[in-house]
């Protein structure tokens, strides 16, 4: 009787952990196109590496046995009200159409209420093409470590719950390596990607299209939209909530390093964490992704790209939009990129109101960093204490700037500094960051891992014992190469 107890107590708390209580993906699309059902493939003795306490708090999820943890986040066991699926998409990529892309290693395993989750490295789909469906713990390091970066410094990101590994299962890129499995929590609408309308689009599914667009008004408003011209409004929609992202990139030195159209999403949040960086010394050219050859996608070149991948949305929008009515989203995506950009940049310099001529100070500041090589988070964030490197102290810009604070009554006040470092942030993750505590995981040690993920829920505040991790990059750090491989 007590052993029943016990059971009974014990199958309880199992089901308090998480429970899907609705996937409007499957509900409200049919899988006929959008989606094919999917069971992930088991991985041998999983094991938690970490697991995101704060988003578990977010989301009122329990914890329990981390083995029986490890065993549903890692797909081989299957949540209550889950209905594992593979999404299906297309895209161009480096700037050549691919016509069917698709979750190829990720399963959709369900939802909890807006919250989609969604893993990565669960065993191969039917859009795999040819692939092993496996994702390594090298990027998947990577990306647990930057969504998180990315959420505390405020910019627009999916989140990871979960990481799982598996030593048990070898997996093959340019050597042997061990495999893993991220979950990414974000609202449905996020895993939508500009280059899943380009699917239905060039296949001349236009109803699918109307239907994804509905999907996607639906579930980004919280209501159906009537209006005539809903679609038009989607699109601008879209245009301006990509040119504030993106503004957010080029503000912190965040370069993704893969822009295609099918990891750009409808939302306006960053998704899809492969070979992405932080500028330091370069600016102009900066790539962090060693196949791009051509500097595609380069740091500078981001705001760009993103228009032209706006651009192509709107060719697959085009059985909808309603024509008579003037379409402006290269004018809306400039706009609010340059507001945004303009806004964050002032206040990164300490002022408060806006002047015209504030676009020349920080650009020629931005233009001697990369000139002089000068690590661009720890410039802005001394510039709060007035520290200024010696190889541009003297440069006409200096002047100005001190000129601008004196004119708002600001200069060398307390309130300012405080303001500055609540934008610009001490820490960010550099990539020799997450090198060594790969290189320690690697080996069974995650304790590395555990440190940065502390040091980047903070990045704005003074934690005197890890400086180290503020200075620049050791120089050994520029021949680390980053792939897409994963």
């Amino acid at each position: 009787m007590i052993l029943l107890f016990l059971l009974f107590i014990f199958i309880s708390h199992v089901q308090t952990f998480l429970h899907f209580n609705n996937n409007t993906y499957i509900e409200q699309l049919p899988s006929t196109y959008f989606y094919s059902f999917i069971q992930p493939k088991p991985v041998p003795e999983p094991y938690l590496i970490t697991i995101n306490e704060e988003l578990m708090s977010l989301l009122s999820i329990s914890m329990i046995d981390r083995r029986q943890m490890a065993e549903y986040l890692s797909g081989n066991k299957l949540l209550s009200g889950s209905q594992p699926a593979a999404m299906i998409y297309a895209g161009h990529q480096f700037g050549y159409f691919t016509s069917q892309l698709g979750d190829g290693r990720a399963v959709l395993l369900g939802q909890l209420n807006q919250w989609a989750f969604h893993a990565k490295g669960t065993g191969p789909t039917q859009y795999a093409r040819g692939g092993d469906g496996r994702a390594v713990l090298r990027s998947s390091i990577r990306e647990y470590l930057a969504s998180e970066a990315m959420f505390n410094l405020g910019i627009e990101t999916t989140r990871a719950l979960s990481l799982v590994g598996s030593v048990m299962l070898p997996v093959r890129r340019e050597a042997i390596e061990t495999a893993a499995i991220v979950v990414r929590i974000a609202p449905i609408v996020a895993f939508i990607r500009m280059g899943t309308f380009e699917l239905f689009s060039t296949r001349g599914q236009y109803d699918q299209v109307q239907q994804l667009a509905d999907f996607v008004i639906k579930n980004m408003y919280g209501k159906t939209l009537t209006n005539k011209n809903r679609y038009n409004l989607l699109l601008i929609d879209i245009a301006q909530r990509t040119g504030n992202l993106v503004a957010y990139w080029q503000a912190y030195g965040f370069t993704h390093g893969v822009l295609n159209t099918d990891n750009m999403n409808v939302i306006g949040s960053t998704i899809d964490y492969g070979p992405f960086g932080f500028v330091e010394t370069k600016l102009q050219g900066y790539v962090p992704n060693h196949s791009d050859d051509e500097s595609r996608y380069a740091f500078d070149q981001q705001p760009t790209i993103a228009a032209w991948n706006l651009a192509k949305l709107r060719l697959a929008l085009n059985s909808l939009i309603d024509l008579p009515k003037p379409i402006t989203e290269q004018y809306e995506f400039w706009l609010h990129f340059n507001r945004t950009y303009d806004k964050l940049m002032r206040k990164k310099l300490g002022l408060t109101y806006y002047m015209q001529s504030d676009k020349w100070l920080y650009e020629e500041i931005i233009r001697l960093l990369d000139l002089y090589h000068i690590d661009y988070t720890r410039f802005w964030r001394q510039l709060a204490d007035d520290i200024i490197p010696i190889e541009i102290q003297k440069q006409h810009w200096y002047s100005v700037y001190k000129q601008r604070l004196a004119s708002e009554g600001s200069y060398a006040k307390k309130i300012r500094r405080e303001r500055m470092n609540r934008i610009n942030p001490k820490y960010i993750l550099r990539n020799y960051m997450a090198h060594v505590a790969i290189g320690k995981a690697q080996k069974g040690d995650f304790n590395e891992l555990d440190r940065l993920l502390h040091l980047l829920r903070h990045p704005y505040d003074e934690q005197p014992d890890m400086n180290d991790y503020a200075q620049v990059s050791p120089e050994w750090a520029k021949k680390i190469i980053i792939s897409c491989s994963s």
